[in-house]
């Protein structure tokens, strides 16, 4: 469980200011928000161990946890035995439902526009002082490498960060899908790499 809350630091960390999590925590203290955060990342980076995949960088600075088709969009089973269930009572209400009706929308976009070869990359982070080492693109590239030994043959995810298209793009993905989420109002872009 340390190596899930290790993780679930340089995430909750890297994405402290991220669109999605400013709204999903709006009235929320500094401090409030860290501890959802790392509850939220920490239980994500458990399910993907027991049903994608976690990756780290050698310093522990930077991590990336992904899904296969066939688990992305864990569902309830998953989610009960991976202990994601716990969510809800660590977040709260407002922020978890602020998550999960934000999210639905792109994932069910994804969903319903990918093969049964796809994999998902759930979450990337690199934190602050680590940026700007290639971090993210070496985190990214073990990842389609590990996908791809799993026989999946492309590869999605989506963000809320406009600043990320551009990397992502650089990385070989494309822009798929632009919308903006009823729930939210947030727009989330929505990409992928064959």
């Amino acid at each position: 469980m340390q190596a899930y809350h290790n993780i679930g630091q340089v995430f909750a960390s890297a994405f402290h200011h991220y669109p999605l999590k400013n709204y999903a925590f709006e009235g929320c203290t500094d401090e409030q928000k860290a501890k959802g955060l790392l509850a939220l990342y920490a239980h994500c980076t458990e399910a993907a161990q027991m049903y994608g995949g976690v990756l780290t960088t050698p310093d522990s600075s930077g991590a990336l946890i992904w899904l296969p088709s066939k688990h992305f969009q864990l569902g309830l089973w998953r989610e009960v035995v991976s202990g994601m269930w716990q969510i809800p009572f660590k977040l709260g209400p407002k922020a978890t439902l602020r998550l999960v009706n934000h999210d639905a929308e792109p994932e069910d976009w994804i969903r319903a526009n990918s093969s049964d070869n796809m994999g998902y990359i759930w979450v990337v982070g690199v934190l602050a002082e680590a940026r700007g080492k290639g971090y993210s693109r070496k985190l990214i590239e073990q990842a389609i490498a590990d996908m791809k030994q799993q026989g999946l043959t492309e590869f999605w995810l989506k963000t809320e960060d406009p600043k990320n298209v551009q990397i992502y793009q650089k990385l070989g993905f494309e822009v798929v899908k632009e919308m903006i989420v009823k729930s939210s109002g947030l727009k989330s872009w929505v990409m992928k790499r064959t």
